[in-house]
């Protein structure tokens, strides 16, 4: 089975809250959407953080090439933003 987008679990988590809210279900349908909530919600989770690890790298790797950048200006004495 391929692995489903933020977007698509996101949407998934809304319509069992949804069916839940109608507060019309059996007990144990209701755990059950409860229980598979929350494994949604973990998963939302983890996508999030890795997302956030992406751009936290991201912005590692770009201080340091404008850090560089910087340095190599300064030994030239050229200004590469112009």
């Amino acid at each position: 089975m391929a692995e489903q987008s933020f977007e698509e679990l996101y949407a998934t988590l809304e319509e069992k809250a949804r069916k839940l809210e109608q507060g019309n279900l059996p007990l144990e349908e209701s755990l059950k959407l409860y229980e598979e909530g929350v494994a949604l919600v973990d998963a939302l989770k983890e996508i999030l953080e890795g997302a956030e690890l992406r751009v936290r790298t991201l912005q590692v790797r770009l201080e340091d090439d404008q850090a560089h950048l910087r340095e190599v200006e300064a030994e030239y004495g050229t200004d590469f933003d112009d």
